[in-house]
């Protein structure tokens, strides 16, 4: 895939106590494009999400390893201003949280914070902002009521406002829709589809009718493991993997049988390639082999040389700095 990339995440783990929530998730978000993630709940969409603003950081017994890049800043460093990181990105969670006060000090709240007291000037970003959040022809003669009293579509509308007002980069969204009735959830996500074109956006969704509306690109999470990523229409017509094509479908998601194991570190072309054509000549038809290699190259390569052959790839994953892990299932007697 070749796009500009925003976000840069290298071999991430995050643990909550003792329990590994993601294992080595290495992946590049595009600018100016709608990435959505989806999988099945419990699978750490949340965490990924939150770790691009460091948000995980609030919660107690939380470990993290690998570095997230952002505009070529790896905002896991030690030196990193986190204040500074945060205001690149809005998030907008799944109930939306209006602050105690008007509605025009609600958008108005992070420009003051940041020295901008000029009455002419916050007047023209509040209106500006509440437009790009769709709501300002809904709230334009009642600024001064208190934001509580607007319905929670229109909630969740100011506090994208309230965002955008903070000038970010990236607009984060955890099921910012999943709160709200199906025609202010249409208009969320008018709105994100207007503001691609000026801002980088993630969202978190259960919705796949959604996914399939909004993304222009795909991640799916298992497990805490990225199993599939790419364009939205090439994964939502075609997966690659057996995992995504049952989620997609609504079946119930089972591990793989692994009938024989191969450990090909250490293995360059061609022997990786005939020392899995002898461990697949072992096998019988349906039955699953697991490899593992250290050669990335050979993540390419060989699933195109096995599915050439009429075989089945299965699933290809990190599994940690150096490693990959490729399921295949046997699917006919011929030769590889």
């Amino acid at each position: 895939m070749k796009f500009k990339t925003h976000i840069s995440i290298k071999d991430l783990n995050v643990w909550y106590e003792k329990h590994q929530v993601l294992n080595n998730i290495n992946i590049d978000i595009p600018d100016k494009k709608i990435t959505v993630i989806i999988g099945p709940s419990g699978c750490g969409k949340t965490t990924l999400l939150k770790s691009f603003n460091r948000l995980i950081d609030l919660q107690d017994g939380v470990m993290v390893s690998g570095q997230v890049f952002v505009d070529g800043e790896n905002i896991y460093d030690e030196k990193i201003e986190v204040t500074h990181l945060r205001k690149k990105m809005g998030l907008l969670s799944q109930r939306p949280q209006v602050l105690p006060m008007s509605i025009y000090d609600n958008v108005a709240y992070s420009p003051r914070i940041h020295g901008l007291k000029n009455k002419k000037k916050l007047d023209e970003l509040v209106e500006h902002e509440l437009n790009e959040a769709g709501l300002w022809n809904e709230v334009k003669e009642r600024l001064s009521g208190p934001a509580s009293k607007l319905s929670i579509g229109q909630q969740q509308r100011l506090c994208l406002a309230r965002g955008l007002a903070a000038d970010p980069e990236i607009i984060l969204g955890d099921e910012p829709t999943s709160a709200l009735d199906p025609i202010s959830a249409e208009k969320i996500e008018q709105r994100f589809l207007d503001l691609k074109n000026k801002y980088t956006i993630v969202l978190v969704t259960h919705n796949l009718r959604q996914a399939k509306r909004l993304a222009d690109y795909v991640i799916f999470l298992y497990l805490g493991n990225i199993i599939e990523y790419g364009k939205a229409d090439e994964i939502f017509k075609n997966p690659k993997y057996s995992k995504t094509k049952d989620y997609l479908n609504g079946k119930f998601i089972e591990e793989h049988k692994i009938d024989k194991e191969l450990n090909l570190k250490g293995t360059v072309c061609p022997d990786n390639f005939v020392k899995t054509k002898v461990a697949l000549e072992e096998l019988e038809v349906g039955q699953v082999l697991r490899i593992i290699i250290d050669y990335e190259q050979a993540v390419i390569e060989v699933p195109k040389t096995i599915e050439y052959e009429g075989h089945k790839v299965l699933e290809v994953k990190s599994i940690n700095r150096t490693d990959w892990e490729i399921i295949i299932e046997k699917r006919n007697d011929g030769e590889i």
